[in-house]
């Protein structure tokens, strides 16, 4: 049963992400939407619910370490795992503008988390500054959603229907990507516990990896579409959304204790990953082929550490 819900997940993220990616970018090409606006919103939302859900459900049920282990390993595996491997596929190249806000205000989020793990809980308050930091952030960019420069809008978008054709496969992409991560984080979660695996551990690699896989097939689908924008706004969007939003909210319904193994090495892990994310995309302005084969072996050994307790 484990496996065929297995199964059935990973074949909705597959059509979930393809039509996700589809319809938002016509949507942004009809209304004159930049496209990474709709990565860093709507593609990284709907990426983002089984994050949400699943952490959201282990904080009700006092689970903290797959509720926090499930956000610090989907951001790890986001970049190192998503961005890596789409990065092989096709390098991804990005514009000014990711430089100027949307890579400071990542930091600055992955920043006021570490710190505020520090003291072994996530607080209320702490929540709530991260959200308030958060919304201000998804306030600016919606009002500067629209193109403002006939050059910044692809003259030959990928496709172009009905407004209401693409919002309906919008939804139908988004409701894919969520219940498919469901199914695939449900299979998972039940074969790990059958062989004695431990909370944080499922949290922080099958649970997060489950998680992420909406972020993992939209992206390269975007990739190998060359919607370069949905795919990297969909990254950073959604360690926005992870971060600030799941774990604004969750710590304002109930305190999160922070496991010391996390605050020691993961917090911090994460930290350094985001600041060489950054790095090597103002190096070149983009994430080259041979940066992305760094990404993954990063994301191999991190998973090895954590299975054979290396460090």
């Amino acid at each position: 049963m484990y496996l065929l819900y297995f199964l059935a997940g990973f074949i909705l993220l597959y059509y979930g992400a393809d039509f996700l990616v589809r319809g938002s970018s016509s949507i942004a090409a009809s209304l004159g939407v930049k496209k990474i606006v709709v990565g860093l919103t709507i593609v990284a939302l709907g990426t983002s619910m089984p994050e949400f859900v699943v952490s959201f459900f282990a904080a009700v049920k006092k689970v903290d370490g797959i509720s926090v282990g499930n956000i610090v390993g989907s951001n790890l595996a986001n970049i190192l795992l998503v961005l890596g491997l789409s990065s092989v596929i096709h390098p991804i190249k990005v514009k000014k503008r990711i430089f100027l806000l949307e890579l400071p205000v990542l930091l600055l989020i992955t920043l006021m988390f570490v710190l505020f793990c520090m003291d072994g809980a996530l607080k209320g308050y702490e929540g709530a500054l991260m959200l308030v930091v958060f919304v201000v952030y998804m306030t600016f960019i919606i009002a500067n959603r629209k193109v403002r420069n006939s050059a910044d809008v692809d003259p030959t978008p990928m496709e172009k229907g009905h407004i209401i054709r693409n919002t309906f496969l919008t939804v139908l992409g988004l409701l894919g990507l969520v219940i498919g991560g469901q199914l695939t984080v449900r299979g998972a979660i039940g074969l790990a516990r059958a062989v004695g695996i431990s909370e944080l551990v499922i949290g922080l690699t099958i649970v997060a990896l489950g998680t992420s896989l909406p972020e993992l097939f939209t992206s390269v689908v975007a990739v190998i579409k060359k919607e370069d924008e949905i795919s990297i706004g969909n990254i950073i969007g959604s360690n926005l959304f992870n971060t600030a939003f799941v774990l604004g909210i969750v710590p304002m319904i109930y305190s999160l204790k922070i496991d010391a193994h996390v605050i020691r090495l993961e917090n911090v892990f994460m930290l350094c990953i985001t600041v060489l994310f950054a790095v090597f995309l103002f190096i070149g302005r983009r994430l080259s082929r041979l940066e992305g084969v760094f990404l993954l072996l990063l994301y191999v050994l991190f998973i090895l550490n954590l299975c054979f307790n290396f460090i």
